[in-house]
């Protein structure tokens, strides 16, 4: 079979892109999971993104700006004359291999409690020997984490994203960076639940 030289950088284009998918493009390398968006109403055209923070510990804050700095990857302006503010509620549940299928136990996450805003949305704790948890290896993480978003100075959120993924690795500071970078990528718009 003889290829044309045109249709060689079609061929050429759709290998890219195949391969491109295959490999998990787009995906988040710290969290596989799912997301989706809501706009409940339009935010400014011209946004300025900052995090309402509660608490101002070192680590809380390393997050804040890594958080950040991947709003800002996203193209979302970020500054200290914000119209736009973010509140992040997360919990975090820890799945043992004998409990995967579906006995989890809830904990509150410490990994953004630091990020969250008022009208915390975390799931209660539930005590670990209510679901017969034992001492085996734990899976990594389940964290579901809620972000609403505000104009300045508004009583009521304009935009929430929620997302439900499995931690990959330790480095909390990572995956800050990459769920700011899929906030920043999704704000104002409305997403149906998918794929990271």
């Amino acid at each position: 079979m003889t290829i044309k030289p045109g249709k060689r950088g079609l061929i050429a284009i759709a290998w890219a892109l195949a391969t491109g998918l295959a490999s998990g493009a787009g995906a988040l390398p710290t969290c596989e999971g799912t997301y989706a968006a809501e706009a409940l109403r339009p935010l400014p055209a011209a946004i300025v993104v900052d995090l309402d923070i509660r608490d101002n510990s070192p680590d809380h804050l390393r997050r804040a700006q890594r958080f950040l700095a991947g709003i800002r990857e996203a193209g979302v302006a970020v500054g200290p004359k914000p119209n736009v503010l973010l509140s992040i509620s997360s919990s975090r549940l820890e799945v043992s291999p004998e409990q995967s299928g579906g006995g989890r136990v809830g904990q509150n996450s410490s990994a953004f409690s630091g990020l969250e805003g008022v009208g915390d949305q975390s799931l209660p704790v539930i005590p670990a020997d209510r679901l017969g948890a034992t001492t085996s290896p734990q899976a990594p993480p389940v964290m579901i984490i809620r972000v609403e978003a505000k104009e300045a100075g508004a009583a009521t959120s304009s935009w929430v994203a929620n997302v439900r993924c499995q931690t990959i690795g330790t480095d909390d500071g990572a995956l800050a960076q990459d769920l700011g970078r899929l906030i920043g990528g999704a704000l104002g718009k409305r997403i149906e639940r998918g794929p990271l």
